[in-house]
């Protein structure tokens, strides 16, 4: 399985095509996450927990040449994930509706999807994570709606990836088109840090976040895992 320049690979998952395998997919927890995922008040959302760790559990194996069981996600002071067995290994995960999209990388990533909510009213939200010039950008935008997405997600994927909890600096984060200059302190232990948005899917728009060498949207590779738990596990070994 290729890498792209930066090291970066991502993984898109379209959920409902899963759910017939949550009851068989579940036995890959460990009892932490088999408690994270009984705290779910709705089916979908324990649904998607299980699908989601489980995936990430056989990607890291899979990368690692690990037995899933030896797979032990923690989190850190931020509330980031990571592998507690190798840190050099570093990975995002993000989830809307009917997506989720999973990135693997040597270095720190991160990613957000969101699903483009025509009917959902941002007009309160934009001065709360937007600078001036976003919030113009989005009011004088010919897509208003993907827009506003775009910023967001872009935003979102920084914070992922620095790890660094600093969701209340969103209107600090640049997330228009271009080169910006940014608050060392919000980059965390990056000297840069490169944005990238492309679409998943139709109504689906992402944002991947990541240092060293930038890649064009054409360069992203991106792949779908199998349908089936059998393959699922030859997909491991």
């Amino acid at each position: 399985m290729s890498e792209n320049k930066s090291g970066i690979k991502l993984f898109k998952i379209e959920l409902p095509v899963y759910y017939d395998l949550v009851s068989e997919l579940v036995s890959y927890l460990n009892e932490v996450e088999l408690q994270r995922a009984e705290k779910y008040h709705y089916p979908k959302d324990t649904n998607r927990f299980i699908i989601c760790r489980t995936f990430l559990k056989f990607i890291l194996a899979q990368k690692l040449r690990l037995d899933i069981s030896e797979i032990q996600i923690k989190k850190d002071e931020n509330k980031k994930p990571y592998l507690s067995s190798d840190k050099s290994i570093h990975f995002n995960v993000s989830h809307t509706e009917r997506f989720a999209i999973i990135a693997i990388s040597n270095n720190p990533v991160g990613v957000d999807v969101e699903y483009i909510n025509k009917n959902f009213d941002y007009s309160e939200v934009l001065p709360h994570v937007f600078n001036k010039q976003e919030v113009d950008a989005v009011l004088k935008s010919n897509t208003k709606d993907y827009t506003f997405y775009k910023f967001w997600t872009r935003k979102e994927a920084f914070v992922k990836a620095t790890g660094k909890g600093i969701s209340d600096s969103l209107p600090q984060i640049p997330a228009t088109d271009g080169n910006h200059s940014i608050n060392p302190h919000l980059l965390g232990n990056f000297k840069s840090l490169n944005v990238l948005s492309f679409d998943l899917h139709t109504d689906y728009i992402a944002a991947l976040a990541f240092g060293g060498k930038n890649i064009d949207t054409d360069e992203l590779l991106i792949y779908n895992l199998p349908t089936s738990l059998e393959k699922l596990i030859a997909f491991i070994n």
